[in-house]
C-alpha cells in the first residue's frame, strides 16, 4: 500500500483537501524556579497552554490548481476544522503557512504545511444602553413640558368671576384627589414624606395665589408626583398603581351645571322649542373658556400622572410576560388619548417652552423599548383554579407531570402557606414551561 493509499479526507472551512499525519501539542504553560542547594525547583502553573495542531494537507488530482487557490483564499482567521483523527473543531489559523509543489517530480500534487490553534474569538466590552435610565430621563423632560404647555395655555385674565370661582375649585379637587391616591404610598418615607406632605400643603394653601402664576401652579403640581431617589424592590408597584388611580381623575370629579350642557329629554321639553343645545344658546364664550382652563388642568395632571408612572415603572422590577404586556398596552393607549385629546384643543396663547407633544411621544417611546428590553425574558404566567385542596406535590405533577417544580410554585404564589395546602377555588400562578 502507497502512502497515497494511507491519506485521509479533511477540510478547512469546507475545503476538502487530504491528510496523513497530525501532530497535536498541548498542555500546560508552566514556570519552573530553582534555588541553591535545593533538590527540587518549584513549578507554577500558569493555565493550559494554547492546543496547536499541525499537519500536511495534500491536494491530488488534475484539477489541483483549481482547489490550491480555494484552499489559499480560506486559509486565514477563524472556521471550522474537520480531520479524521483529531475530529471536528472551532480553529484559528496560526501564522504563515508552507506551500510545496514539484509538479516535474511528483505530478498533480501539492502540500500545505499549516497549523492551527484552538482558541475563542476575543471579545470586547460594548455599551449597552440603559434603557431604564432613558425612559426615567423622557418621563422628566415630559414633566418639565408639561409645565411649560400649562403656563402658556392657563390664564384667568379676563375671565368672569364665577369662571374663576369654578377653575379654582376644580383645581382644588383635583390636588385633594391626587392628593387621597398618593398619600398612602408616600407614607413612612421619612425624609420623602416630609417633601410631598410640604408641597401638598403649599399647594393646596396657596391655591388662591398660584393661579395667578400658571408656571408655579403647575411647578406645585409637579413636586406632587415626584418619586423617592431610591425604591425598594417591589415599591414601585404601588407607586404605579397609585399614579393610574390619578390617571382620569378630571373626569371623576362631579360638574355642576355650569359645566356641562343640560340637554332636555324629548319628555321634558324646554321653555323654547324642545330643549335642543343649539337652540337654548346655552355654548357661551364664557363656557368655552371654562371648558378650556378646565382642560388644561385635567391634561396637566394625567401628563404628570404618566410621566410619574412611567418613572415607577423604569425603578422597578418587572413582573411576569403577562404583566409586562399589559402595562404596555396600558402606556399606549393612555398616552395616545392623551395626545389625541390634545390636538383637538385650541392652540395656547403663547408659544410654550417646549414642545409637549414630542416630549410625550419621546417618554412613550422610551418607556415601550425599556419594557422590550427588560421584559423580553420574562416568563410567561397563566392563572389554574385548583377545585380540591391537594399539596404543592400533587399541583407540580397535575400541572407539568413532575413533582420538580414546587418549589417555584410556592415562591410564586404567596398565599400558598404550607406545601400540604393549596386552597381550592383561588387562583393559583403557573409559569408556563416550554
Amino acid at each position: 500500500m502507497s502512502w497515497l493509499d494511507q491519506l485521509q479526507p479533511a477540510s478547512w472551512r469546507d475545503v476538502p483537501f487530504e491528510v496523513d499525519t497530525v501532530e497535536v501539542k498541548a498542555g500546560d504553560n508552566v514556570v519552573l524556579h530553582e534555588y541553591p542547594f535545593a533538590e527540587l525547583p518549584s513549578v507554577f502553573r500558569l493555565g493550559a497552554a494554547a492546543e496547536t495542531i499541525r499537519f500536511s494537507a495534500y491536494l491530488i488530482g488534475p484539477d489541483y490548481q483549481a482547489r490550491r487557490e480555494q484552499l489559499r483564499q480560506v486559509l486565514t482567521g477563524e472556521g471550522v476544522l474537520v480531520h479524521p483523527t483529531a475530529g471536528a473543531m472551532r480553529a484559528f489559523v496560526a501564522g504563515p503557512y508552507t506551500m510545496t509543489e514539484a509538479p516535474l517530480r511528483e505530478g498533480t500534487v501539492v502540500k500545505f504545511d499549516v497549523s492551527f490553534v484552538r482558541a475563542e474569538v476575543r471579545t470586547y466590552p460594548t455599551v449597552k444602553a440603559n434603557t431604564q435610565a432613558q425612559a426615567a430621563q423622557a418621563a422628566e423632560q415630559a414633566k418639565a413640558a408639561s409645565v411649560d404647555q400649562f403656563a402658556a395655555e392657563f390664564s384667568l385674565a379676563g375671565a368672569p368671576a364665577w369662571v374663576q370661582e369654578r377653575v379654582i375649585d376644580r383645581l382644588g379637587g383635583l390636588t385633594d384627589g391626587v392628593w387621597g391616591q398618593l398619600k398612602g404610598v408616600t407614607a413612612g418615607l421619612n425624609d420623602y414624606t416630609d417633601q410631598a406632605v410640604g408641597a401638598f400643603q403649599v399647594l393646596r394653601g396657596g391655591l388662591l395665589d398660584l393661579v395667578k402664576t400658571p408656571a408655579g401652579l403647575a411647578g406645585g403640581m409637579r413636586e406632587l408626583f415626584a418619586l423617592p431617589d431610591e425604591l425598594a424592590t417591589g415599591a414601585g408597584v404601588l407607586f404605579q398603581s397609585a399614579y393610574q388611580s390619578v390617571f382620569g381623575l378630571g373626569a371623576k370629579l362631579q360638574r355642576n351645571d355650569f359645566e356641562v350642557v343640560q340637554q332636555p329629554t324629548a319628555s321634558k321639553p324646554a321653555l323654547y322649542g324642545l330643549g335642543a343645545a343649539d337652540d337654548l344658546s346655552m355654548d357661551t364664550a364664557a363656557r368655552t373658556q371654562l371648558g378650556r382652563l378646565n382642560g388644561a388642568a385635567d391634561r396637566l395632571v394625567n401628563a404628570l400622572a404618566m410621566a410619574a408612572w412611567v418613572q415607577a415603572v423604569a425603578a422597578d422590577e418587572l413582573a411576569g410576560h403577562e404583566a409586562v404586556l399589559t402595562q404596555r398596552r396600558w402606556l399606549y393607549e393612555q398616552c395616545t388619548g392623551l395626545l389625541q385629546e390634545a390636538s383637538r384643543s385650541a392652540a395656547a396663547a403663547s408659544q410654550p417652552a417646549s414642545n409637549w407633544h414630542d416630549a410625550m411621544l419621546s417618554m412613550m417611546t422610551a418607556s415601550l423599548a425599556d419594557m422590550m428590553a427588560r421584559g423580553a425574558n420574562r416568563a410567561r404566567l397563566s392563572a389554574y383554579v385548583p377545585s380540591v385542596c391537594m399539596s404543592i406535590w400533587q399541583l407540580s405533577y397535575l400541572l407539568y407531570g413532575t413533582a420538580n417544580w414546587a418549589d417555584e410554585l410556592m415562591a410564586n404564589n404567596p398565599h400558598i402557606t404550607h406545601p400540604l395546602l393549596v386552597p381550592a377555588g383561588l387562583p393559583v400562578r403557573v409559569v408556563q414551561h416550554g
